[in-house]
Formats: C-alpha cells, structure tokens, sequence
C-alpha cells in the first residue's frame, strides 16, 4: 500500500474555518468517489515553523500503489472536477508518495 500526501494552503481570501468546511466537506466528496481510494485522512494545520512558509492542510490518500493512485486522479470526471475545485479554494498544493514504517502505532 501507497500513501500520497498533499500539501494545501487555502485561496485568497479565505478564512481557515472556510478553508476546513470546504476541504472536508465538498472537495472531500470529489476524492471518495476516486476509483481504488483505500483510506482519506484529513489534517488541519495548527502551527508550522517556519510561520512563513505555512501550509493549512496536510491530505493523507492510500492507494495499493502509485500507478492505481495515478490513474484514479486522471480519471474523468474526477480529474476535470478537482482540477476546478482545486483552482476555487487552493493558492498552493503540493504531493509526494511515500511508504510508511510504523515505529509506534498511532491511538485509534
């Protein structure tokens, strides 16, 4: 199993309780339709160093690899309604993969 991780900072002129209603809510309803999704978490960012470079939202999306992840978020209309959302309601977004190593397993 693939993890993607998305860094987002919200749009211009957005407050941080729109940002979260909006990623959470309607932008979320896009990403659960994503064929092959195995998990979606959600992180609303309380404090970043350094302040400047702050992001608001760290996304966590598990796929069974990067190629299914891949091709789900070009999958229409999946792609086409993200890629509108994402120009509304993000000024930045970033992703990476990555694979987990658990040390300690988080509480549940």
């Amino acid at each position: 199993m693939i993890k993607r991780i998305s860094l987002v900072r919200r749009g211009d002129g957005m407050t941080r309780d729109e940002f979260a209603a909006h990623w959470m809510g309607p932008h979320a309803d896009i990403v659960k339709q994503l064929p092959g999704l195995r998990g979606l978490r959600f992180g609303i960012v309380q404090s970043w160093t350094p302040p400047e470079e702050a992001w608001d939202g760290v996304g966590e999306l598990w796929f069974d690899s990067i190629d299914d992840a891949n091709a789900a978020f070009a999958t229409e209309p999946y792609r086409s309604m993200l890629a509108d959302d994402r120009a509304r309601s993000f000024s930045a977004l970033q992703n990476c993969f990555v694979e987990e190593h658990t040390a300690v397993p988080p509480p549940l």
